[in-house]
């Protein structure tokens, strides 16, 4: 159990040196995680993110493959490479993965958000306004969910 406390305590350094913008120390942070235990998808998620910020989408992808690997029903793994696939405009496989992200997550507002904007860019506009009228249907609803839950 010492061993998973230590592991979290790293990632919670990385991302705070994510927050820093030092991205270079927070993929040393998370590969460090990753030799102790390949299959912390969080950090291959991570990681995957701070390696895009450098640049470096082919090994973005790799990492987030490697995160659906270790928990393939887990909605933001693919929200997330559909992000990466939309900038390098892999339109086809982007909505693939979006897609599946919705499937996982019926009410992930921001994967209908990114669809809308996917199918905009095919020219599907009926699609990418229903999308966009169900993203935005979700944050309202979960905005007065937390007004209640906030008081």
């Amino acid at each position: 159990m010492v061993k998973d406390i230590n592991l979290e305590d790293r990632f919670a350094d990385g991302q705070f040196k994510f927050m820093d913008e030092d991205y270079e120390g927070s993929i040393a942070i998370f590969s460090e995680i990753l030799e102790i235990d390949p299959n912390f998808s969080r950090a291959y998620q991570a990681r995957a993110i701070a390696k895009f910020k450098l640049g470096d989408s082919q090994a973005a992808l790799k990492d987030l493959d490697e995160a659906i690997r270790c928990e393939p029903d887990n909605p933001k793994f693919y929200y997330h490479k559909s992000a990466i696939l939309f900038k390098e405009d892999l339109l086809d496989e982007a909505i693939e993965m979006v897609s599946r992200a919705i499937d996982l997550d019926p009410s992930f507002a921001s994967a209908y958000y990114l669809r809308s904007q996917l199918l905009e860019k095919l020219g599907e506009e009926e699609a990418a306004a229903a999308d966009m009228s169900q993203a935005m249907a979700l944050r309202r609803e979960q905005a007065k969910a937390a007004k209640y839950i906030d008081f």
